[in-house]
């Protein structure tokens, strides 16, 4: 009646408690994983702000720590920057 098929060698099985387990957090800049527990001063977060259908959203990423801290100084050095400029 119905012809053979044939199987694949190896597949995979996936549950739900897999398919929807959370992601570790990760650094919004360069990726790499961070620990939100960790509760040193080394973990930072960015801040995104925009208005959608009347409404202000706020995001706040994480980032890592020399993500954090070049992103803090370049930031300083621009204001440092317009404040001479006038």
């Amino acid at each position: 009646m119905f012809g053979s098929v044939a199987l694949p060698e190896s597949f995979v099985t996936l549950t739900q408690q897999v398919l929807f387990e959370p992601e570790e957090p990760a650094c919004d800049v360069c990726g790499t994983k961070v620990d939100l527990a960790d509760e040193d001063d080394t973990l930072g977060s960015g801040l995104y702000i925009w208005s959608r259908g009347g409404d202000v959203v706020y995001d706040e990423p994480p980032l890592c720590a020399s993500c954090g801290t070049a992103i803090s100084l370049r930031a300083l050095a621009r204001w440092e920057i317009e404040e001479e400029e006038g």
